[in-house]
């Protein structure tokens, strides 16, 4: 059962729009037919300092189920279908430390 906080391979659009990625997806919200979610990226470094303010650094990634230092991207939520997410098991989810700081960082994010 799919719940808020997991963490899923989920086929994630562009920006673009023109094409999609498998990557980690953070659920956020589950809806009737579609999942709303962050995508979660390991490319962090040669970002610049503007997107970098939106990313949330996870701080117990491998708790999480990730293989290295991984960020949340909040810059914006994906809805996904639900069948694009739940066709594999979650790879992990999120730890309390790690659910606490998002919602921190979030709330900051919104005061700036």
């Amino acid at each position: 059962m799919m719940k808020p906080m997991d963490i899923y391979i989920a086929n994630v659009p562009f920006d673009e729009g023109i094409s999609s990625k498998l990557r980690p997806a953070l659920v956020i919200k589950i809806e009737q037919e579609q999942v709303m979610v962050f995508k979660v990226t390991s490319q962090y470094q040669k970002k610049s300092a503007q997107i970098k303010k939106l990313y949330y650094p996870i701080k117990e990634w491998q708790q999480a189920g990730l293989k290295k230092q991984s960020y949340i991207d909040t810059h914006k939520l994906y809805r996904l279908t639900r069948t694009w997410v739940f066709s594999r098991q979650p790879i992990g989810k999120l730890t309390d430390t790690d659910r606490l700081g998002l919602f921190n960082f979030i709330q900051q994010l919104k005061r700036d």
